[in-house]
Order: C-alpha cells, then sequence, then structure tokens
C-alpha cells in the first residue's frame, strides 16, 4: 500500500476555508500522493506568533500563507528556505507576472522566500439602500474624503443605531494607518530606513483622516463587531479589504445591494497592496519536494481562478484573468474589477526592520484608537507614534 505524504499548509484568515478546500481539492486530483492538512489562524498577526512558537519546539508547518508585511521578518530571523532554485525552473511564471510579483513582494533582500498567491486592496463598500435614504446615488458616488464624510454625516442622521463611516483602522501591522498614509502620498520610513518618515505632512493628513471618520458617526468597534453591523445594514460606508467581497456578498445576501469603489488617492497617492505569500519553512528535502509542488500549483493559473472567484483577492497570475469563469464573473458583477484597476499604482505593505517590528504597528493602532476616541488630536498622536517608533525601531 502506498500512502499519501501529508503536507501541512497554514494560511489566515480562518474564514477563507472553503476557498483553501477548494484549492486542495483541485491539488490532490493532480497530486494523489500528496494529501494537504490546513493549519489555520484568525489573522495574520496570529499566524506570524503562531509559526514563531512552532519553530521553537521544531513543529511549523511545510508551507505558510503568511502576510506579505511578515515575509521580511521571517526571512531576516533565517526561519524561511530561499526558493530561487525552484522558481528558476518555472520560465512561465515571466509570461504570467508571478515572477514580477516575486521580485517586487517576495524578495525582501537579495533572495526570494516567498511567491505571492494573493492581492487585496483597500476599498470602500456602500449599502445602497442608505444611500438612497441619503439622497444619494450608487452610480454617483463620491470620489474625495469630503464627500465621503459629508455623506457619511448624512446617513449616520437617519436613525440613532446606524454609522455613516467604519474603516478598520484596527486591522493587524497598521493596515489601516498604511494605507491612509500611503493614499495620501506618504512611507513610513526613509528610503535607506535610517529614520522615521510617517511624521510628515502626509502622515497628519492619514491621522486627520481618522478623526473625520469620528466626526462623521464613526464608533469604535471591533473588527468582527464592525463586520457584522455591517452586514446587518447599520453602517452606511465600510473601509476594508477587497478579499472579504464575496464574503460579505454572501451575508447580505438579498437584504440590500452592495457598491464597491476604490478608497480615494492624493495626487502622489499609492495604493496598499496587502494579501499573502507562500514560504517554504521544512528544511526536509523530501518534504520541500512536496512543498513546492503546493506552492507551483497554487501559484497556477487554474488555482488562481479559484482563489479570484471565491473570494475578493487578486490573482497574482495575469494567465488566470482569461479563465472562462472568472471572465464571466468580472462581466456579470462589477464589484470583482474593482481591484483590477488599482493593480497600477500599488506599494508593499510595509514592516519595520528589526525585532520590534510588531510592536511598532501595534503602538500606531493604539494612537490611532486615541485620535477616534477623541484623547489625543491627530497630531499629538502622530508626533507620539513618531517618538515612540524611534525608540522601538532606531533605539533613539
Amino acid at each position: 500500500m502506498v500512502y499519501a505524504l501529508e503536507l501541512r499548509v497554514s494560511y489566515s484568515p480562518a474564514n477563507f476555508s472553503a476557498m483553501y478546500n477548494a484549492i486542495a481539492a483541485e491539488f490532490t486530483k493532480a497530486h494523489p500522493e500528496i494529501t494537504i492538512k490546513f493549519e489555520t489562524a484568525k489573522s495574520y498577526d496570529e499566524l506570524l506568533q503562531s509559526t514563531l512558537r512552532a519553530q521553537l519546539i521544531k513543529d511549523a508547518p511545510d508551507v505558510s500563507h503568511q502576510g506579505l508585511n511578515y515575509i521580511r521578518l521571517l526571512a531576516d530571523r533565517g526561519l524561511a528556505v530561499p526558493l530561487d532554485r525552484f522558481i528558476s525552473a518555472e520560465p512561465d511564471w515571466i509570461q504570467q507576472g508571478v515572477a514580477d510579483a516575486i521580485r517586487n513582494i517576495g524578495s525582501p533582500g537579495d533572495k526570494a522566500y516567498a511567491v505571492p498567491y494573493s492581492l487585496t486592496t483597500p476599498v470602500l463598500f456602500y449599502n445602497d439602500a442608505l444611500l438612497a435614504r441619503a439622497g444619494a446615488d450608487p452610480a454617483k458616488l463620491p470620489t474625495t474624503w469630503d464627500g465621503i464624510f459629508d455623506l457619511a454625516k448624512k446617513i449616520s442622521k437617519l436613525e440613532p443605531n446606524v454609522s455613516g463611516f467604519y474603516m478598520e483602522y484596527n486591522a493587524n501591522g497598521a493596515w489601516g494607518f498604511e494605507t491612509l498614509l500611503f493614499a495620501h502620498g506618504g512611507r513610513m520610513m526613509t528610503k535607506g530606513e535610517d529614520d522615521i518618515a510617517f511624521d510628515q505632512r502626509q502622515g497628519l493628513a492619514a491621522m486627520a483622516t481618522v478623526a473625520r471618520a469620528a466626526d462623521s458617526g464613526m464608533m469604535d468597534l471591533s473588527r468582527d463587531n464592525a463586520r457584522q453591523s455591517f452586514v446587518g445594514g447599520k453602517i452606511g460606508i465600510y473601509l476594508t479589504s477587497s478579499s472579504l467581497l464575496t464574503d460579505f456578498e454572501q451575508k447580505i445576501g438579498q437584504h440590500f445591494m452592495l457598491t464597491m469603489t476604490p478608497i480615494p488617492l492624493a495626487h502622489d497617492g499609492k495604493t496598499l497592496a496587502a494579501g499573502n505569500g507562500m514560504m517554504m519553512l521544512t528544511k526536509d528535502p523530501a518534504r520541500q519536494e512536496a512543498a513546492w509542488k503546493y506552492i507551483k500549483f497554487a501559484a497556477s493559473p487554474r488555482a488562481q481562478a479559484i482563489m479570484a472567484a471565491m473570494t475578493g483577492y487578486t490573482p497574482i497570475n495575469t494567465a488566470a484573468l482569461s479563465d472562462p469563469q472568472l471572465q464571466k464573473l468580472y462581466r456579470e458583477k462589477p464589484n470583482y474589477i474593482v481591484p483590477l484597476r488599482q493593480l497600477s499604482n500599488l506599494v508593499a505593505w510595509y514592516a519595520f526592520p528589526g525585532e520590534n517590528s510588531t510592536k511598532a504597528a501595534a503602538m500606531i493602532v493604539d494612537r490611532m484608537q486615541l485620535v477616534l476616541g477623541s484623547k489625543l488630536s491627530a497630531q499629538a498622536a502622530l508626533d507620539d507614534a513618531a517618538k515612540e517608533a524611534r525608540k522601538l525601531i532606531l533605539k533613539k
């Protein structure tokens, strides 16, 4: 009897289990000698921490779908396997855009440590029913922050238990702050990473946007409670990741129509590219061979088309866009095209260098919360965040 090799693969967030199971089922058809055992985490932060703990006791999974901002951290700590020798055997990836994605996102230094699996962009979800009640036209939505917050205030006045706006400021990796900072044309550190750079006018604009969100009626809810409120019809405008599109559609059902748009960008603004990349953690040669088969399949046009159709993720393999089922989806549901329109203006999800990277990101989120609760002004929060970041990252 021939026994299949069981490959351990970890991913986050856990609510995408249906999509990952579909990928695994297709993979096993092509590779019956390998079975996939998935391990999940609620967030990329939790996935990173569980991976670090598992490495300490030599019990890490073979492959891990890590948040794009944590590729650098795992590579710097020597926990991931360089993939260059595997990638060099995939010439088709040059034409399919995978090679560019690896170079731009999966290579924090001079070696490749991740094959990007999915991209997600920050977007605005609108509840069309609340828009109509506020006198707005879903076909003519605002394209500036001024217009968005004016509309949010009108929605907040509809009834006491309705909020006009929410943004996932509390997402891991300082995603919310980076989304606003990059949209205003800023950067987290200088090019040489010798100083903090988010304390310039662009960073102030980002923090001021949080203050304006509070003024428009945003309540400080947990991420999960906010999502429940939105699908329950209690939030009018919701800023989050495009990857939630399918999940929102399924939970909203026929209760109201959903419209999705890009977030506003300054003339020099950029769109944050989040998502995850596949990293090989196993050092065993036989398991590495199986791990690469999984990574290669998950980056293939077929798997990428499945992933895109079952989420709001954007495929990194451009050949997937020719998939007939995916093309049909884009024709019938224009919301799914929105992230594709953002691809020409992306900037990578940033992680600070050094051992205090996650602490610094969490600290920035804490300062945003103080602004949201009117406990600190935007300027005071920005100054304090920059001061603390210099202590944590630059040891100043």
